[in-house]
This record gives structure tokens, C-alpha cells and sequence, in this order.
């Protein structure tokens, strides 16, 4: 027998992660002791083996149970000829990238030199024929536009990791400019979220807007089952868990936000309703209408808002909630100063009104039950944190160019926030999918 914390350490997985595999159905204990302790057999262990050879073929959570749970070897047989058949497709898309880049560079050779494109080959090719950061930044910033799943698969492709996959799709997609500062190696996302470690929250909100937003849901059940995506450290987890008495699955793709997280929800008593699951929120690891509530708060721009809108819907429940913020003009964006529209258009072309959003949502099919704007005192409070942030890690990161750019990028925005206050902000949106098809 097995507790979750020995099988977890047995496997090198977290805690967590069996409790997010215990919560979607993957990989549920034999049993309990009293108290509720969950215990494993040496039959979900070998299951968990299986689910871990799975994933490293790239085959996603969903697909693993339907493998695992079905009656016929044909259900693992199938899964894997259709992995094996998106693996083609990459390939091919990788292939004819490399075909492109030697054409440019009239270099057919590095074709033969290649058996197989990795990132640093890529890199070199694109050094090669004169791309400089800001272009390959710019290539990103197209491609995820154009195609945003094309995009992440021939990432995928050139063997980047998932965490520095999330990393780039976000700074192509950024509201903020110092994210557009991304360098090739993935080092400056890395530093990025080094130096936001420690902040109480990574963007502008509070109990009381979580709060408010919440009374605003209209037929969400007591104790609600609630996915939160992009939390963060648990700025909004907790109040979440608290406010609502449900059981909130908080995702994030940086791993030391999930274990800020995690202690957290131990301090305020809350650790046995939420689970903490690396994930990234373009890849939802779950069965269609499991949540009765999603919940963003500064994190839907990664994916991009319409997209949001259309795949998270297909994981509410019938009835169920969506709410999320997004960085919003409040005035006429072509009233804006032009030092303002100008660090927007490079930051977050994509930016819009509050009322484009909600026209949006319901182009998507959601009824819109209510929006409103973040206080400005939870941006001060936010900036505030921030600035102590930056005097403490200055001294560490300012010799850094990487470190210089972050520190510098930020404390503009600041500076452009308090100059113009009335112009833009954060708006919480809350929606309501269908309860039916009718």
C-alpha cells in the first residue's frame, strides 16, 4: 500500500498532481484510511507507470483514461496511431520550415547536416539569414496570430519544453511590453518570472472584486467544483475557495507559483478544496462539462480572449459560469495620447473596450449577466508591491541586460498607469453559458 505522498515521491511527480489525477477520474486510490487518507495499490501503481508512458509519448490526459478505461486493446491502439499521425504532421511542418530557411539562405547543405530540427538549429538558421531578436519576437508574435495551434505544434516540433512553449505563446500574445521582450534562449521569460516571484498577487485585483464578481454568477451550485486558470501564486485561489466553500482545481504553468500556491491554501485552512495542477490553459486536461465555474483573472490575453471564449465553454457545465479579466480601454482608443496607444499597439494590439468584449461573448453564445472595472486602489496596491519588488531585486538583476530591460519595461508601465489613470484598466466579466441547446 501506498499513501499519495510515498507514490508521488516513488514516481517523482507532486502531490498535487495525483490529486488532479485522482480529481479527473485518471487515477483514483483503491482506498481510504480514517481521516480520509488515500491509499494505493501496487495495481494503481503500475497504473500510474502506464499514464506516465503515455504522457511522455505526448498523448494527452484525457486520451490516457479513455486508453486505460476501455474494453478493447483497439482503444490504446487507436490512440496511439493517431498521436503517431499528429507526430507526422509536425514533422512535416517542421520539414518544411527547414526547406523555407535553406531556400532564403540558398544553403540546401544544412538540410543533409540535420537529421532532425531542435530550437538551437532553428535559431541558427534564422541568425543565419539575418534575423535579428526583434524579428524572430516578430515571427512568434505573426504565427501565434495566424495560427495559434499551428504555432504550438511546431514548437512542440523543435523539442521546447511545455513550460517555455506556454513562455513564448504568452509573449506572443502579451498585453504587457516587457513580456515582448523575450529573448530566443527562453532565458528572459525564466528571469521574468524569477523576479515576480514573491508578489501577493501577479496583477491588479482583491478579496472584494473576487468577491463581487462572484455574487454575480447567477445558479452556481453550493460548492461548486471551479477551474481556476492562470493562478498565479492563489491571489484569487483562496478568497475563491473561501468565498464559494467549493473545490477549486487552480492551474499554472510556472511551478513555483503552484507551490506558493500550496502553502498558501495550508495557512488559511483551505488546502483540502484546492488542488494545484501544472496546465496550460490552451490544453484544458479534463472531461467536457466538469466545472460549474471557470475563473481567469489577468490571464485570458495568453490565449487570446475569442479564443478563450469558444474552448473553455465546452468544459462548463450546462448553466455554468465563466469569469475572467482583461486589460480594456476606457476611453475612444483613438482619443488616447499617443504615448499611450503606442505602448499598447506594440504591448496588446488585441486590447479593446469592455462593451467589444461583451458583444463578443455573446457572438460566442454566452449571456452576459454583468461587468465591471477593477478598483484603481487595487492597481496601487498592486504597483506598490511591485515597486518594493524591483528595489530588492535591482541589486541582484540591474547589471543584467535581461534583468535592466525587465526593470526598466515595468517601471514605464507604472509611470504610464499613474499618468493616465482614466484610460485603460482591468474589467471583470461575467458569463453564463446556455443551460440548454434550445
Amino acid at each position: 500500500m501506498y499513501t499519495v505522498g510515498r507514490l508521488a515521491k516513488r514516481h517523482g511527480l507532486s502531490r498535487s498532481t495525483l490529486l488532479y489525477y485522482d480529481r479527473i477520474g485518471l487515477l483514483r486510490p483503491t482506498g481510504h484510511a480514517k481521516g480520509e487518507y488515500r491509499h494505493y495499490t501496487e495495481a494503481d501503481d503500475a497504473r500510474l507507470t502506464r499514464i506516465r508512458e503515455y504522457r511522455r509519448a505526448g498523448i494527452a490526459l484525457v486520451e490516457i483514461r479513455r486508453m486505460l478505461d476501455g474494453n478493447a486493446e483497439t482503444t490504446v491502439a487507436g490512440a496511439l496511431e493517431k498521436r503517431l499521425m499528429e507526430l507526422n504532421r509536425e514533422m512535416d511542418d517542421l520539414r518544411e520550415q527547414q526547406r523555407l530557411v535553406a531556400g532564403l539562405l540558398g544553403r540546401a547543405d544544412l538540410l543533409a547536416e540535420a537529421e532532425a530540427m531542435d530550437k538551437a538549429t532553428w535559431v541558427s538558421l534564422l541568425a543565419a539569414a539575418g534575423f535579428t531578436e526583434a524579428d524572430m519576437r516578430d515571427w512568434h508574435v505573426r504565427f501565434e496570430h495566424s495560427d495559434p495551434e499551428k504555432h504550438e505544434r511546431f514548437l512542440r516540433a523543435l523539442r521546447i519544453p511545455d513550460s517555455e512553449i506556454s513562455a513564448i505563446r504568452a509573449m506572443a500574445a502579451a498585453p504587457h511590453e516587457i513580456l515582448n521582450l523575450n529573448r530566443e534562449s527562453g532565458r528572459f521569460m525564466e528571469l521574468f518570472f524569477k523576479i515576480y516571484e514573491g508578489l501577493d498577487r501577479e496583477g491588479p485585483g482583491s478579496y472584494a472584486m473576487t468577491e463581487k464578481a462572484y455574487t454575480l454568477c447567477q445558479g452556481v451550485p453550493d460548492k461548486p467544483e471551479i477551474l481556476e486558470l492562470g493562478c498565479g501564486s492563489g491571489g484569487a485561489t483562496i478568497p475563491l475557495a473561501q468565498i464559494s466553500g467549493g473545490t477549486v482545481t487552480a492551474t499554472e504553468v510556472y511551478r513555483p507559483f503552484l507551490d506558493a500556491l500550496v502553502r498558501r491554501a495550508q495557512s488559511a485552512g483551505v488546502a483540502d478544496r484546492v488542488i494545484a495542477a501544472v496546465m496550460d490553459m490552451g490544453d484544458i486536461q479534463a472531461e467536457p462539462e466538469s466545472f460549474d465555474l471557470i475563473w481567469c483573472e489577468g490571464a485570458a490575453y495568453i490565449l487570446g480572449v475569442d479564443k478563450a471564449l469558444e474552448q473553455w465553454q465546452r468544459f462548463l457545465k450546462p448553466g455554468g459560469c465563466l469569469c475572467f479579466t482583461d486589460a480594456v480601454w476606457l476611453i475612444d482608443p483613438e482619443s488616447a495620447p499617443d504615448e499611450l496607444r503606442e505602448f499598447w499597439s506594440r504591448g496588446y494590439p488585441a486590447m479593446r473596450t469592455a462593451q467589444a468584449n461583451n458583444d463578443a461573448s455573446r457572438r460566442a453564445g454566452y449571456a452576459v449577466l454583468g461587468d465591471f472595472s477593477i478598483d484603481s486602489a487595487c492597481w496601487e496596491a498592486f504597483y506598490a508591491d511591485v515597486e518594493k519588488r524591483l528595489e530588492n531585486i535591482e541589486p541582484v538583476f540591474g547589471q543584467d541586460p535581461d534583468g535592466r530591460a525587465i526593470i526598466d519595461m515595468t517601471r514605464h508601465e507604472i509611470a504610464l498607469y499613474r499618468r493616465y489613470p482614466d484610460a485603460y484598466g482591468y474589467r471583470f466579466h461575467i458569463l453564463r453559458k446556455p443551460a440548454s441547446d434550445r
